[in-house]
């Protein structure tokens, strides 16, 4: 997707001329009265300022003029647009029955959403049973905010369900609650998620795991940024179940994890056997460290194939 595509029809000559790539961009921030932003390899500041109709504008444009449609999403302060990028939104809040509804934007953050194929190489081989064409370990996926954990997810999810990198290729179920894993747009997956995969949109964690249990047989549910005390619940549901969990959850060490009183209960029944804690340096390269589900280090600091966006 171009960069111009984010916007409406009168707003995109200054992205068209720009010559800035859509594949190393991260995000874009836009703020009412202020230069835009755009972070890539490098933050970069554009020579021009949009004011609060043109957010609204992009607003309306991101919801197809059917803003009602998306209030779900909007008390949550997103949208998801097709090719799973979403979009932060924020301003002047009102209180609505179900929460907060965004009433006048003026903060907008669109996060772009990129496809890295073959980034789960490196660590699949810790991430499943010995002898080749292992079974998947349940496996916690560890990352501050901006990292790649949800991209990295998605490309474990891809060499399981297609039985790439040593695995053996099962149904993987997956619960995209914000439409971003899979790319989600009007039900579909937009990213490559393997041919073997079926893709709960919408509903919570609990709802998507019933669902894809009762009716799916998945081997491997996977879900994006846990942290509730019902997702914990509905993890445990799922191991009950007889599938292996693919997860994410913030932190910025192990340490962070088992510290989350929300997380502490899946720490002590022991339900994850890896857990895998993404970093970064100063140049924007991304590494991995692996540990077992005692805690103890089973692979030290490596680097991914390549970085991960």
């Amino acid at each position: 997707m171009e960069l111009a595509e984010f916007f409406p029809e009168r707003l995109r000559e200054h992205w068209t001329t720009l010559g800035i790539h859509s594949g190393t961009v991260r995000e874009i921030r836009i703020r009412a009265g202020r230069k835009v932003r755009v972070a890539a390899e490098c933050e970069i500041t554009l020579p021009f300022v949009y004011g609060e109709r043109e957010l609204e504008d992009i607003f309306r444009y991101l919801c197809h003029d059917s803003v009602y449609a998306y209030d779900e999403e909007r008390r949550q302060g997103y949208l998801t647009v097709e090719g799973g990028h979403r979009v932060g939104i924020t301003g002047e809040v009102t209180r609505v029955d179900a929460g907060y509804l965004a009433k006048y934007i003026r903060y907008i953050n669109i996060r772009i959403a990129h496809e890295c194929k073959g980034i789960a190489k490196a660590v699949a081989p810790y991430l499943q049973g010995a002898g080749g064409r292992g079974q998947p370990f349940n496996t916690l996926i560890i990352s501050p905010p901006g990292l790649g954990k949800t991209t990295l997810l998605r490309d474990l999810i891809r060499v399981v369900s297609n039985g790439d990198c040593g695995f053996c290729g099962v149904n993987v179920g997956v619960i995209d609650e914000r439409g971003e894993l899979a790319g989600a747009y009007r039900g579909s997956a937009t990213l490559d998620c393997g041919e073997r995969t079926d893709v709960v949109t919408g509903g919570d964690k609990g709802y998507g795991i019933a669902v894809l249990v009762r009716t799916f047989s998945p081997r491997v549910i996977a879900i994006d940024e846990i942290g509730k005390d019902s997702d914990a619940a509905a993890i445990v549901h799922a191991g009950v179940s007889g599938c292996a969990v693919f997860a994410t959850a913030h932190g910025s060490s192990l340490e962070d994890v088992m510290k989350n009183r929300k997380l502490e209960n899946l720490i002590r029944l022991q339900i994850f056997d890896r857990f895998l804690v993404l970093s970064s340096d100063e140049t924007g390269l991304r590494y991995f460290e692996i540990w077992n589900g005692e805690g103890v280090r089973i692979c030290g600091k490596s680097l991914l194939r390549e970085p991960v966006s």
